[in-house]
């Protein structure tokens, strides 16, 4: 007969079920912090490149007024010229 004080074959011990668990858990933690440090470079990289394009657009927008002004200065006066 077998002897009740060993566990049965199918029996699960809880101390090594709680044990793989925790690997599980610690596993799973450090998948989930890799995605979110991913999720937050893909994040900066975004808004760093707003700023450069917002930054580029008020740069060409500066050039591009200035040039007009100095056209707009340049042109003669006709309109007292005429009589």
């Amino acid at each position: 007969m077998a002897d009740p004080s060993e566990p049965k074959p199918n029996e699960i011990d809880a101390d090594n079920l709680s044990r793989l668990l925790e690997l599980e858990l610690i596993q799973k933690r450090a998948t989930w912090k890799q995605a979110g440090d991913r999720y937050r470079s893909f994040r900066a990289a975004g808004f760093v490149f707003l700023f450069v394009l917002i930054v580029g657009c008020l740069v060409g927008g500066y050039f591009a007024f200035m040039r007009v002004n100095k056209e707009r200065a340049n042109q003669p006066t006709t309109s007292a010229v005429e009589h």
